[in-house]
């Protein structure tokens, strides 16, 4: 099955909705046709070659699910709630809180209905696939992709969206006031929370699927390191609504790093306790996907990341490609990237060979290079400790084989040209969240032209959920449509609509010459 061009962003309907104030206006989504594709020159001259292009591999590119126990006691919504708009809190709580969260799971089976139903030779999922590090997440994760029962928590959905927990600041689904609603007209939709939280059964992607660390997937709210007290109260019985009272935190960023449980000590509700909210490591992360179902084995993890406690290796998805996954987390905390010297110099490795009998290499990471500058925990007397951007693109630009680049982490569609000093070059590519708008994934078919050049065709993907959803519908497709049209909706309210991307980030011929010397 081809997969058709995504929109680039879908005509919207402006609509009245019962309830809205003077201010508000609420966009429904409609069908366009799908955006075709153009052609990137900057390193091949020219219109793309018709006809004669031998494909290689196709692959699918899935990041940034952020599949959410919103009920965690260790979430920092209310931080968002609370601390948003000060500049101790800059940066730190922009995405703590999507009124569309709830229905993560279901936009992720849909897009993983969607992607199955493709002739692709493999999935690179690029990392943030939970949002808060926690067991009861990456479970629900890895029964998405592999299929298999759905649930975050077994208590049903417990959080500041539901109506009795009495905060209009939250967008709160069932009848009643909210800020969502006065200010954005956001719609009503009675039940909504509790078909969202209910357990159902993922088909799974069927394809080979490979895993990487994301920021998200390793540190409490993609920030800080877990700590024993922070553990505690994510497993506990009492869930936080506020901050602490008192002045006004001088470095809120600085607190969550180093004392993050110290936020946590505010006013709060109860909430059911549950020991599936315990923190993950890196190890358990790995091993998880090690199950006997997995495709490939661990999903590209190996038993030497076990031993040696790593999380980068390579895998052949088919002849003459060769995927290099990894690790771009730094363990000592912040959302950004960097890379440890050992995995450094084992990139070297595997980009030593570039001669014309070697494989093509698609690199992989969650970060992209704009944000791998993380320095955060280094030691003052040996900076060198980490690698960042520019050491990791010189050595990846010095192997000739390399021709893409995927990562997520910005929630958004973009293509980078990096190039060489000989004409040659990379191209970056980052795909949207699944999170956020425009709710998609990519597909890139690598083929070698008539010439010996490489021609990777990128399409955007929309999952197959009905554009307006409907009370008739199946459960998923109309809770993945909501979560569609909610997530549009709240990028318009936070301006962030651009994530969508440019046409030459979005349906595009990638040229580059052939990789030989």
């Amino acid at each position: 099955m081809t997969p058709m061009p995504a929109r680039p962003a879908p005509t919207l309907v402006p609509g009245e909705v019962a309830g809205v104030g003077s201010h508000g206006l609420y966009h429904r989504l409609r069908r366009v046709p799908g955006e075709a594709h153009t052609v990137r020159t900057d390193f091949v001259p020219g219109p793309a070659p018709s006809g004669g292009e031998t494909v290689i591999a196709t692959l699918a590119h899935l990041t940034d699910l952020h599949v959410v126990d919103p009920g965690s006691p260790a979430r920092l919504d209310f931080a968002m709630r609370t601390g948003a708009g000060t500049p101790s809190w800059a940066g730190l709580v922009d995405w703590v809180f999507r009124p569309q969260e709830a229905l993560a799971p279901h936009a992720a089976a849909a897009m993983v209905r969607t992607l199955a139903a493709l002739d692709v030779d493999a999935c690179v999922v690029t990392g943030d696939n939970i949002d808060n590090a926690q067991a009861n997440e990456l479970a629900a994760y890895l029964a998405l992709l592999d299929g298999g029962k759905v649930e975050v928590s077994p208590f049903g959905y417990q959080g500041p969206q539901r109506l009795d927990w009495d905060d209009p600041w939250y967008w709160r689904p069932d009848p009643g006031d909210d800020r969502y609603k006065r200010l954005w007209g956001f719609p009503t939709h009675p039940g909504l929370l509790e078909a969202a939280a209910a357990p159902f059964t993922a088909v799974g992607l069927g394809h080979p699927w490979l895993a990487c660390l994301g920021n998200h997937d390793l540190l409490i709210g993609g920030t800080t390191a877990a700590r024993p007290d922070l553990a505690a109260i994510a497993t506990g019985p009492r869930k936080p609504v506020g901050l602490p009272t008192g002045p006004d935190l001088p470095d809120a960023l600085g607190t969550f790093l180093t004392d993050p449980a110290a936020l946590f000590t505010g006013p709060s509700r109860a909430v059911p306790a549950l020991a599936g909210r315990t923190f993950i490591t890196p190890a358990d992360f790995v091993n998880a996907h090690r199950h006997p179902h997995a495709r490939p084995a661990g999903h590209g993890f190996t038993a030497a990341n076990l031993r040696d406690g790593t999380a980068h290796y390579a895998y052949d998805p088919v002849p003459g490609v060769r995927i290099v996954v990894l690790n771009t987390d730094n363990p000592h905390g912040h959302w950004d990237g960097s890379m440890d010297r050992a995995q450094l110099d084992w990139l070297a490795e595997q980009l030593a060979a570039d001669g014309p009998d070697d494989p093509l290499i698609v690199l992989a990471s969650h970060h992209a290079t704009s944000s791998l500058r993380n320095a955060y925990g280094v030691c003052p007397d040996q900076p060198g400790e980490r690698a960042y951007a520019g050491e990791i693109l010189r050595l990846a630009l010095g192997c000739r084989n390399v021709v893409l680049w995927l990562n997520g982490h910005h929630h958004a569609n973009r293509v980078v040209a990096h190039h060489r000093g000989d004409g040659g070059g990379l191209f970056e590519v980052t795909t949207a969240a699944i999170a956020d708008w425009p709710v998609q994934a990519r597909v890139l078919r690598i083929a070698r032209e008539r010439s010996g050049g490489i021609c990777v065709t990128s399409t955007l993907v929309d999952h197959d959920a009905p554009t307006v959803p409907d009370a008739g519908q199946d459960t998923t497709d109309r809770l993945a449509a909501l979560h569609r049209e909610l997530a549009y909706n709240d990028a318009v309210r936070a301006g962030r609509t651009g994530a969508a991307g440019g046409a030459p980030d979005r349906n595009v011929r990638l040229r580059l010459p052939a990789p030989v010397r």
